[in-house]
């Protein structure tokens, strides 16, 4: 298990120049900072069983952004998510095969520096399998969004929406040398 608290601050943010948007030189100005907590956690079960999970809380803020002669002080960047966590349930089958399952939660974000527009968290449940072909190489199998649930990863105001990645699949080669 592992357990971290910690405190960030990043200077010289990069933004547009309000007065010249034909410019592409980015001014840095002000200063943002994140604090929060994380935690893991790994145990290896009986009968092949395990589980892994981790987890982070998370209060991130511009402590001094003034663009465009607005002042977004004590907002919260975009696309920085309150939590995060994950639960992966992997079984050994054999000592060749591993299945896996796992629940993937992204917390609530804003999309624009004004806190305007705010995107819903969201869970999804992936999978996957691996065969250990030899003992240097093994076939896996990845399942993303097992439910193909409907989800915003991030919006361009309300008007538009990214969704997030349906149902798919990746298959890989694994080869250690």
């Amino acid at each position: 298990s592992t357990f971290a608290a910690y405190r960030i601050v990043k200077k010289k943010l990069l933004v547009r120049d309000p007065d010249d948007l034909t410019n592409t030189t980015p001014l840095q100005v002000g200063q943002r900072s994140a604090k929060g907590l994380e935690a893991a956690l790994t145990l290896d079960l009986p009968q092949g069983f395990g589980a892994e999970a981790n987890g982070t809380i998370l209060d991130a803020k511009f402590d001094e952004l003034n663009a465009g002669g607005v002042s977004y002080n004590g907002n919260t960047p975009p696309n920085v998510p309150e939590a995060t966590a994950n639960l992966w349930l992997p079984y050994d089958v054999t000592q060749r095969l591993r299945l896996r399952t796992g629940l993937r939660y992204v917390g609530r974000t804003f999309s624009d520096n004004a806190n305007t527009y705010r995107v819903p968290g969201y869970a999804v449940v992936d999978g996957g399998a691996s065969y250990a072909v030899t003992d240097n190489v093994a076939l896996n199998l990845r399942v993303y969004n097992l439910f193909n649930k409907d989800y915003a990863t991030t919006t361009y105001n309300d008007e538009q929406w990214l969704l997030g990645r349906p149902r798919s699949v990746d298959v890989s080669v694994r080869a250690r040398f």
